[in-house]
């Protein structure tokens, strides 16, 4: 099932023209509303997510959207060319993160833990800052050379994200 859109507007819509008066130029600005949000109580559906995700690809301001919508916990439509579920899915991938930190320290002094594959990129990410290699988080995370190189790639998408969120609020978006 589907995301459903709630009655009334989103918080980035009641705010977006004071509270980012950048995002005045977006792709979107005269395409029709019901391309990016359902009528109430409807799913969006995968050929309208699929031609609004279109229009936000190249959008001068896709990366501002993005940030706006992660940052406001957008939780209806497209938003910077992501769906809600994908949105909650960056959110959740930038908190693991923040946690990687906490079990890399752990992992470093030698706890017996068993560190869940959602958390991998977090703790991947944070042994290599550590100058740890690869084969040495393999074998000390019981992780084939390909579990660990997935999770670094992960781990650089959710930095990229990070990056991202940094550059459009400063001053923290969590």
């Amino acid at each position: 099932m589907g995301p459903v859109v709630q009655q009334g507007r989103s918080e980035i819509e009641s705010g977006a023209s004071a509270a980012a008066p950048e995002l005045s130029a977006p792709a979107c600005r005269n395409a029709d509303p019901g391309l990016f949000f359902p009528p109430y109580g409807r799913q969006l559906r995968h050929s309208q997510v699929t031609a609004a995700k279109e229009l936000c690809t190249g959008c001068p301001v896709q990366e501002e959207c993005l940030a706006m919508a992660v940052h406001a916990d957008e939780s209806d439509g497209i938003w910077g060319g992501t769906t809600p579920v994908e949105r909650r899915r960056m959110r959740s991938q930038l908190a693991r993160m923040q946690c990687g930190a906490e079990l890399a320290r752990s992992v470093v002094r030698d706890e017996d833990l068993q560190v869940r594959p959602a958390e991998r990129p977090g703790v991947v990410h944070n042994l290599l800052r550590m100058g740890w290699n690869a084969e040495r988080i393999g074998q000390t995370l019981k992780l084939t050379a390909d579990q660990v190189e997935e999770a670094r790639v992960a781990a650089a998408r959710a930095q990229a994200l990070h990056a991202l969120m940094e550059r459009h609020y400063p001053q923290g978006w969590s």
